[in-house]
């Protein structure tokens, strides 16, 4: 007889598998042992947190100038991946056009960049670079990444308008690599967040944008550089920094040029569905040292999302983990993400709030390696974290707060 759990188990994969279609996913190649970034198990069904109810906001009608930004999780490029953009006549807009769609219709859009794009620089030292060839030398995977610059320039193209850098891959290729990588992203035109040149180490940490007239604050920060020394503080680090980070965020909220603050922490347990108590309070803190919205990234999983009342009565949002948004890691829950949707109104008051949030589930497949709207399987698991209520499916009319229509 099947114990209780094993059946529990049992149904919801057979609620899953139904809502698959019984569908098959393909594995990757046998040749991508670096797909798993680190040892460790995703949790198995029963343990994922299941969305209780809607997430509204109090200021959801709040009259106003509207603001939406699209929030997508990791670029985390695996050779399969890199060999796919680097032959593709797409190039890398191969690995996201079919979600393209669902973060160009923001008005501003945002992602992780995980690696270095650092032209001519291998983990050791410089090299001749062999141009967009993976060659696992200059261009690498797992578990020390670097892409071709020619990535930001895709990145760009697709809508993205800001990207963070602090990330336990930053410095990959140390802090040279660090370096170049910010030299091409200044090239590019593509604001940044969480990391210095060594030839500025005076430079602000925060990036700014804007759309609709109302300037928005980007300030990311890391765990850890996997154990590679930063002797000159290149990366912003959420820990051992938290006083500098919760210090520039209190400094940016109380600018007159800056209307709202979003963090972006690279933090957490990897695979793991629930933020542990180290997030949840660094979360909070950052709301109440003035963050308008925390989104995190790191776990390569979904974590769920919640709104915190800041000690001085604002309505703070969290999403403790993005998940990956490209990427060739294995399994369904490391391949299943979602493009977020945040709200934002300014008043006349010229103080800005959350209004509401949505979710459109996506999923990575390889053969050829893409993402798309969510399905089946994966579909199922992000709804169940986030809930079936904040959900927009892909041809929706976007809209942050559909309670006030």
């Amino acid at each position: 007889m099947l114990s209780l759990r094993a059946g529990l188990f049992a149904g919801f994969s057979l609620l899953l598998a139904l809502a698959a279609g019984c569908a098959a996913d393909p594995s990757a190649d046998d040749e991508d042992a670096d797909m798993e970034e680190e040892a460790g198990q995703t949790e198995d069904p029963l343990s994922v947190p299941a969305a209780t109810g809607p997430l509204r906001f109090a200021d959801a009608c709040r009259p106003g100038t509207k603001v939406t930004i699209a929030a997508v999780g990791d670029v985390l490029l695996h050779s399969p991946l890199q060999r796919q953009a680097y032959t593709s006549p797409e190039g890398f807009s191969s690995l996201w056009k079919g979600v393209q769609p669902l973060f160009a219709r923001a008005d501003l859009s945002y992602a992780n960049l995980e690696g270095p794009c650092a032209d001519g620089h291998t983990a050791s030292g410089t090299a001749r670079d062999p141009g967009r060839v993976f060659d696992g030398a200059v261009y690498s995977s797992y578990p020390q990444f670097n892409y071709h610059p020619s990535l930001i320039g895709a990145l760009k193209d697709a809508g993205f308008d800001v990207v963070s850098t602090a990330n336990n891959h930053a410095l990959d290729r140390r802090g040279r690599g660090a370096d170049r990588t910010i030299e091409n992203l200044v090239s590019a035109g593509m604001p940044f967040t969480g990391t210095r040149s060594t030839a500025d180490l005076e430079a602000p940490w925060h990036a700014m944008t804007e759309a609709n007239g109302v300037k928005i604050a980007w300030l990311a920060c890391t765990y850890s550089t996997n154990g590679i020394p930063d002797p000159k503080k290149q990366v912003l680090d959420c820990y051992k920094d938290r006083s500098t980070v919760l210090s520039t965020i209190t400094a940016l909220k109380d600018d007159p040029g800056v209307d709202a603050v979003v963090v972006t922490p690279h933090w957490g347990v990897e695979y793991a569905h629930s933020p542990s108590a180290p997030e949840k309070k660094l979360a909070r803190d950052m709301l109440d040292a003035g963050a308008t919205a925390v989104l995190g990234g790191h776990p390569h999983v979904v974590q769920p999302w919640e709104k915190y009342t800041t000690t001085d009565g604002r309505e703070g949002f969290v999403l403790y983990s993005l998940g990956n948004f490209v990427s060739g890691q294995n399994g369904l829950a490391r391949r299943s993400a979602l493009v977020l949707y945040l709200g934002l109104t300014k008043g006349a008051d010229g103080k800005v709030t959350v209004n509401g949030v949505r979710h459109a589930p996506i999923q990575m497949s390889p053969t050829p390696w893409t993402a798309t709207y969510a399905r089946g399987e994966s579909l199922a698991l992000t709804t169940r974290i986030l809930g079936e209520w904040n959900r927009i499916g892909p041809d929706e009319d976007l809209v942050t707060n559909p309670e006030c229509q």
